[in-house]
């Protein structure tokens, strides 16, 4: 019996608590994040032509994970060889190194995989950047470590990437926010929505307006309409009701 009770013990301390989940209600993704200790949001540095979606460090761990989205592409290939080119001298301009490249499949996704590495000796980073192109955009993950350890063997961070999803449109508000603020890149494609929002509250304000001005007539005509809805639901509940009282045979 304690031979059980150590083995359920043991088991339980090398099953990794799962991470909690996370959403961007902008890009319509998802993805089930690392919680463990140690983690915290931090903010992106503003990169022309990517936008930061999410960006976590683990400064015990020297761990790095990060999602983002790169602005130039909409609904691209990851196995256009001109796409590969672009994606590694963007890899090449911000210092990293890497040779040659491998297509994986992580979370019902197909991924453009990078392992790459940056600096040397305890200043160096290593680990995997992968691509993928999924809901419109072409996104990336990062995962890094540092003082010389490889992020790829990571499992807390390959459970991270592998989690990542894109939502339908529809499903994005029935998850819990929990995600931090858009970094700065994210912000600026807030613009256009916001501006389409205020345009929208404005034709809704104008609407409104005219409708006051109509006079009693809309006014009565409204309140009919509100009547009749109002009977054909309590006709149809009280059928509802009619059924399940009566006595089955």
């Amino acid at each position: 019996m304690m031979r059980t009770a150590f083995l359920l013990l043991l088991f339980c301390l090398a099953c990794p608590a799962s991470g909690r989940e996370w959403k961007s209600d902008l890009f319509h993704c998802a993805a089930d994040i690392p919680d463990g200790n140690g983690w915290q949001m931090i903010e992106a540095p503003q990169t022309p032509g990517i936008a930061a979606v999410l960006a976590m460090r683990n400064s015990e761990k020297q761990s790095v994970f990060g999602i983002n989205v790169i602005e130039k592409y909409r609904d691209a290939s990851i196995s256009d060889p001109a796409v590969q080119k672009d994606l590694e001298a963007m890899l090449h301009q911000f210092g990293y190194q890497f040779i040659g490249h491998s297509t994986v499949r992580s979370g019902a996704l197909d991924w453009l995989q990078y392992p790459v590495s940056a600096g040397s000796g305890l200043q160096q980073v290593r680990g995997v950047i992968r691509y993928t192109s999924a809901g419109g955009y072409l996104f990336s993950i990062t995962m890094l470590r540092g003082g010389g350890t490889d992020a790829t063997p990571d499992a807390e961070l390959q459970r991270a990437a592998g989690s990542f999803r894109v939502l339908p449109v529809s499903s994005v508000a029935a998850i819990p926010s929990n995600a931090p603020a858009q970094s700065a890149g994210a912000k600026l494609r807030t613009a256009p929505a916001a501006a389409s929002k205020s345009a929208s509250d404005s034709e809704n304000a104008g609407a409104s307006a005219t409708g006051e001005s109509s006079g009693e007539g809309n006014s009565m005509g409204r309140l009919f309409w509100i009547i009749g809805a109002a009977l054909l639901v309590l006709v149809g509940f009280s059928s509802i009701v009619m059924r399940k009282s009566s006595p089955r045979r």
